[in-house]
This record gives structure tokens, C-alpha cells and sequence, in this order.
């Protein structure tokens, strides 16, 4: 039965649209938006007026929320958080909670509109609405994918990024999961499918799996591929060895463009925080942003608080970041920004560059997962090599989770990216620069074991109110974290986000202690 196809006008163009897929408009600057969906955020009073989140927390009344604005069909929860909100739930506990104060992430909601309104112009007017923090369309972002026929005969990136030597460092934990907010995640691909411990479905997509239609050509495959290179299973006699073991979230954002012929990404922002309340250690997000919604941007703030690193694509459009369709990226402090290494280690002439690069990686004629997207499972599973920073960003990703594996009670957050920086190999000009940013991906054994042997981190140029021994709020003296541990405990001296070398007085240790030192940098006790 042939599937039934409608046309529609949009923004003055004609575009043809599955029955099943959302309608897709277009901005005179060629950004792609979902004409019937707008993402908000309520003000945190309105928010507490409708339901506290304490004891007192209640059911949501939507009427209040419908009456936003004349257009609206239906006010939803797109995301775990706010779901729980709306219900009268208790949240998730890794959602901050503060007295009785609804936070951001679970006042981040969705408007469904009516089929006669355009989210462009009903986004203006919600945004004067006194109960409104922020409003904005629903972008699609188009996957950072560069098509590539080449075929190589085994996997490079890991090796040159070491994972092969970090591997003899056994992770502490593998419960750390990674985010793959992408164009789906094929469930059932058997180097990827026993690591799939969430799923969920955004925009056009139901459920995260991969789309299975012919429509998309490597779009459809793009997120599997993401997720293979991040989190592959490795030494189960097949495919491909992912950079890191550890649990997979399937986000899939697919929806059809059928002016581009491809499938798009969207709904970013909700994937974002339902990764963060749904326990993601790293999210990565291998497509282009050329400006940052106030959803996205606030998803991001809700990543950070949360201590969940976010690791995008520098997009791959040869030009700087700033001045590419990926350049909403550094309009937030947090992503890790990437680029696209050669197995020769020069920077793919087609990568991204610019100050906004934080890490390069390898992204060149890279080996992963593909999906079965036309016939039964392959009980080897389907590979190809694809090109791209799409390919280079989740290198980085599952390197991040690799290190929080190392010591998660410890290690979070900026202290992940800190130690990212810190193992980076120094390529182009001496120091950050545009091409490499803060140096090639590496992942050093001697820097991972000693992460992992520390019952707490030292630094004195740290001076936090509360020290809690953490990588990221170390404490100040060797004293004061012999006196926070137990005995017997190893304490790494120079943790922490300070790039100097460490020097402590002469020290009376009269309990066991193994003192360490992170390999980047010396310590020196007593006298130099």
C-alpha cells in the first residue's frame, strides 16, 4: 500500500510531508522549525502557584497553561522532569531541588498548536505573556555528516587516541551512561543493543530506535554510528570496539526534512534534559547549531548544574565556528566543542576551526555501527566508515565517560573536561590554538590510574568554603584531607582546575597515606 503524501505551503515553499511527520516550516534564513510545537519555560512563581514541589506539591491544573496564548492545542511534559511536574510527582533525584521552588528543568515545557498557527509568529507573542520566562521554535538541526565511500581495513581512532592503552586501567564502575542525542540508535544491532539501557523518542521519532524506511539514506544510520564509536561493545568476536563500557541512551530526534531529503534532528533541548534527569554522565550531540533557542540554552544551564558534560561537533563546513551554521554552539560556555582529526593527525579540511574548538579527534574514514535498516537483525551487525566531526565528537564523549568511570563520586562535570584538557596531546601552535584547540584527544594509563586509586583530591589554590576532596572542590591541605579520610587512604595532590605546580609545606603525616601526583604537573613538599 503506497503511503499517502500531502503537500503544504510553507514560508512561501512547497514541501512534501509524510502523514505520520510533524509540518516543518522555514525561516527566511533557512532555518528548519516545527511549525506546531513551541518549547517554553514559566516563570518560577506561576510555576509554584500551579504546583510546589515540596510536601504541598500537586496535580497541574492545565488550565492556566492553556489559556497562554488563543492558539494552543495542548500544553506537555516532553521530558522526564517536567512530566513528573505536571503529574504532581515527586522529581528525579538528580533534578536540584531548592524548598518548595519548581526548578528550571521541570517548568521546561512543550506547546502544541493549533493546525491553522506557525510557531514563528506565535513564539513572539508568548513571549509577552507574564507567566513566560522564555520561549522558543522548535529548530531541526541537520546532522554533521560528510558522506564517504572510502573503506579501510581496521579501526584507527581509538588507538591514536590511546583507549587501546587506557583499556589496561580497569574502570571502576561501568554504569556511566552516555547520551546520544541524534536520528535514532538501531536497538537491536548486536554490538550495540545489550548497552541500551534508555529509550526514548523526540520530535518525528517514536521511540529512540533508528528510523527503518529508505527515505533518509545515511541520515538514518548517522546515530548508530555516533553510538558505536562512543560505547561499542568490545571483545564479543564482532564489529568494533567502542572508545568506552558503559551504558548507552538512545535519544532519537529524527524528523523528516523532505526539502533536504534527509532526516533532521530536533527537539534537542527536551533529549537534553531527559538525559540529565534520566542519570546521563555525558551527552553527546553530533549536529550543527547556528544560534542557540532559549530551550537549548537552557538545557545546557540545566546540563551544567547537573554536573552532565555536553561534547558537540565543530560542524564541517571548512570555516570558523563563529561564523558556521554550528556557530550557537559557543554562545554557552559549556559544550566541548570538536574538531575533525586525519589518522596523519592534520585537521580535516573540511572540519570546523576557531577559537571556539576545545578538543580535536579523529573523524576521518572512521569505522562504526550502522543500522539494519531494510531486512531482519544481521547477527554480526551492519558497519561503515563515515567522515565528519560527528564522528570525532562522540570519541570525546565516550573519553569523558571513561573518566568519570575511573572514580564517579569524584570526578564530574568541569572536572572531566579539565582532565581531558590536562591528557591532551599539544599539536599546531604551542598552547590552544584554532585548529587543535586544547590539544588531540588522549587518554593516559598513568593519568587514569591514578584518577581512580584517589580517595581524595588536594590543591591549595583552591580556597571553597566546604572542601569535599572532589576533583572539582579538592581540599586545600594535606592535613585538612587526612583529617576528612579514613586511614590508609591516597591522596592526589595536585587535582583540581589550576594549571600551576603545586607546592606544600613540610609535612607530619602520622597515619597511612600514599600522597600521588597527577603526571602533567610536579608536586614538590618541603623544600624545592
Amino acid at each position: 500500500m503506497k503511503k499517502l503524501i500531502s503537500t503544504m505551503m510553507v514560508c512561501g515553499m512547497v514541501l512534501g510531508v509524510s502523514a505520520a511527520d510533524p509540518a516543518i516550516g522555514r525561516l527566511p534564513n533557512g532555518t528548519y522549525y516545527l511549525k506546531h510545537e513551541i518549547d517554553f519555560g514559566l516563570k518560577a512563581e506561576a510555576a509554584q502557584e500551579l504546583s510546589p514541589v515540596g510536601a504541598s506539591r500537586r496535580p497541574v491544573d492545565k488550565a492556566r497553561l492553556l489559556r497562554l496564548h488563543r492558539g494552543v492545542r495542548d500544553v506537555v511534559a516532553a521530558h522526564t522532569g517536567a512530566d513528573r511536574w505536571l503529574k504532581g510527582e515527586e522529581l528525579p533525584a538528580r533534578v536540584a531541588v531548592e524548598g518548595e521552588q519548581v526548578p528550571k528543568l521541570a517548568r521546561s515545557l512543550k506547546m502544541k498548536l493549533n493546525d491553522g498557527e506557525d510557531a514563528a509568529q506565535v513564539v513572539e507573542e508568548l513571549k509577552q505573556n507574564g507567566d513566560v520566562a522564555w520561549a522558543s521554535i522548535v529548530k531541526l538541526h541537520k546532522p554533521t555528516l560528510t558522506p564517504n565511500d572510502a573503506r579501510w581495513t581496521d579501526q584507527w581512532g581509538p588507538e591514536r587516541v590511546r583507549a587501546d592503552d587506557a583499556w589496561d586501567v580497569p574502570q571502576a564502575s561501568t554504569t556511566e551512561r552516555v547520551a546520544i542525542i541524534d536520528t535514532g540508535v538501531d536497538l537491536t544491532h548486536p554490538d550495540l543493543a545489550s548497552r541500551i539501557v534508555y529509550n526514548r523518542g523526540f520530535g518525528g521519532n517514536a521511540n529512540g530506535d533508528c528510523k527503518r524506511d529508505r527515505r533518509g539514506g545515511s541520515s538514518i544510520d548517522h546515530g548508530t554510528h555516533v553510538a558505536g564509536i562512543a560505547a561499542a561493545i568490545r571483545g564479543n568476536s564482532i564489529g568494533i570496539a567502542g572508545v568506552v563500557n558503559a551504558r548507552i541512551m538512545a535519544m532519537g530526534c529524527a524528523t523528516w526534512n523532505s526539502d533536504e531529503s534527509q532526516y533532521y534532528i530536533c527537539c534537542a533541548a527536551d533529549a537534553i534534559n531527559d538525559a540529565v534527569a534520566n542519570g546521563a554522565d555525558a551527552i553527546n550531540c553530533s549536529f550543527g547549531n547556528s544560534e542557540l533557542t532559549g530551550s537549548e540554552s537552557d538545557a545546557l544551564d540545566n546540563a551544567q548544574s547537573a554536573g552532565v558534560l555536553v561534547v558537540v561537533a565543530a560542524g564541517n563546513d571548512g570555516m570558523n565556528v563563529d561564523s558556521s551554521p554550528s556557530q550557537g554552539w559557543n554562545d554557552h560556555s559549556w559544550p566541548l566543542v570538536v574538531s575533525n582529526t586525519r589518522d596523519t593527525d592534520a585537521l580535516n579540511g573540511s572540519s570546523n576551526f576557531g577559537s571556539a574548538i576545545d578538543l580535536a579527534a579523529p573523524g576521518t574514514s572512521i569505522l562504526s555501527t550502522v543500522s539494519t535498516n531494510y531486512s531482519g537483525a544481521n547477527a554480526n551487525g551492519n558497519y561503515s566508515f563515515f567522515n565528519g566531526t560527528s564522528m570525532a565528537s562522540p570519541h570525546v564523549a565516550g573519553a569523558a565517560v571513561l573518566v568519570k568511570s575511573m572514580n564517579p563520586t569524584r570526578i564530574n562535570g568541569s572536572g572531566i573536561k579539565d582532565c581531558l584538557y590536562r591528557m591532551a596531546e599539544d599539536l599546531g601552535a604551542a598552547g590552544k590554538d584554532a585548529s587543535y584547540g586544547n590539544g588531540l584527544l588522549q587518554l593516559w594509563p598513568s593519568f587514569l590510574s591514578t584518577l581512580k586509586e584517589a580517595d581524595a583530591f588536594v590543591n591549595p589554590d583552591f580556597n571553597f568554603i566546604v572542601n569535599t576532596g572532589t576533583y572539582n572542590i579538592p581540599y586545600r591541605t594535606i592535613a585538612s584531607a587526612i583529617a576528612g579520610t579514613s586511614s590508609g587512604r591516597t591522596l592526589v595532590l595536585n587535582g583540581g582546575t589550576s594549571s600551576s605546580d603545586y607546592h606544600y609545606p613540610a609535612q607530619t603525616i602520622s597515619s597511612p597515606t600514599t600522597l600521588r601526583a597527577l603526571p602533567d604537573r610536579s608536586v614538590v613538599i618541603g623544600k624545592p
